[in-house]
């Protein structure tokens, strides 16, 4: 379950994303909008489906951000975000910014990591190429489903078309 802590440093990343051209949807729990459901029973037998925290697309490229606040569920974080890379090019972890330093494993793991502090984002461990060309740059320890992230990317293209829609 998600804390208002960790709430609180939605807003942030998505600003931060649309800064860099990432359209994006808060859809973890407390957000706004309704949660984005990503099938997952076919990657995972424990788990049917997945609900990232924040979900964006940069051109067909999905990126997803999950938020946390506690560093002693960094192993459950990194689990989550392996996950996802099989269905998003670009995946961070955020925490609040006073307490993470750059930790190294992520950058092995092909991994982002972003510091929050109240309206402003820190990207610790980049992984947002200089040039949109070089995004097969991203290090990758498994195959991306292009498939499954295709699908992926049209169905946050409809959300966030359905939300801007909204009053």
């Amino acid at each position: 379950m998600k804390t208002g802590n960790q709430q609180l440093l939605y807003e942030p990343i998505r600003k931060w994303l649309q800064f860099h051209n990432i359209q994006s949807v808060i859809t973890g729990a407390g957000g706004k909008r309704k949660n984005l459901v990503i099938p997952i029973g076919d990657l995972i037998p424990t788990k049917v489906y997945g609900v990232p925290d924040i979900i964006g697309i940069m051109g067909n490229k999905v990126v997803i951000v999950e938020v946390e606040t506690k560093l002693d569920k960094i192993f459950e974080v990194i689990g989550k975000c392996m996950l996802w890379k099989i269905v998003a090019t670009l995946v961070y972890v955020a925490y609040p910014l006073k307490k993470i330093d750059k930790i190294r494993l992520f950058e092995r793991l092909g991994i982002g990591l972003l510091g929050v502090a109240k309206d402003e984002v820190k990207e610790i461990v980049k992984i947002i190429p200089e040039e949109p060309l070089n995004l097969h740059n991203i290090l990758e320890l498994h195959p991306l489903d292009y498939m499954k992230e295709m699908e992926l990317a049209r169905l946050v293209k409809n959300m966030i078309e359905t939300t801007a829609s909204e009053p």
